[in-house]
């Protein structure tokens, strides 16, 4: 399993990969829909390329949430995964239901809502968050 880490400058990443569990430090994962041809992969984040792509934010969203949360590490599934060794990629595959139920924190990323602002103690005023919410592409993934 690989892990991001980010630095105190905001930059990410990549760990080594860590063979057992009992090496794998608290760490945030993301759960999110992907965008054909917008996610950073493994190469481009090794490269430090991908930068410019509209999946990069999703990865500073959880670096950035993670620190705040008091974790150094977090893992993306577009850029933490080499996908081109298809043993490598069988095996995280296999093993991704247990890096979701071991992470500290998991955050969901909703590319598709937006979160208006609105008084919370208004009860009205949430309801079309509510059905927003209700909408999104990531209630609908495989």
């Amino acid at each position: 399993m690989r892990l991001l880490e980010r630095s105190d400058a905001g930059e990410f990443g990549l760990t080594e990969y860590f063979v057992n569990d009992d090496e794998i430090p608290p760490y945030a994962i993301l759960s999110h829909t992907w965008v054909a041809g917008e996610e950073v992969v493994y190469e481009e984040l090794k490269d430090g390329a991908g930068k410019g792509k509209s999946g990069y934010h999703k990865i500073r969203f959880c670096g950035e949430q993670a620190r705040r949360d008091g974790l150094q590490y977090f893992w993306v599934d577009t850029c933490c995964i080499d996908k081109s060794n298809s043993t490598k990629l069988a095996e995280a595959i296999n093993s991704m239901f247990r890096w979701y139920q071991n992470a500290a924190k998991c955050y969901v990323y909703l590319s598709d809502v937006s979160s208006p602002a609105f008084d919370t103690n208004d009860e009205s005023s949430q309801l079309p968050c509510e059905s927003a919410l209700r909408e999104s592409r990531w209630f609908t993934r495989g």
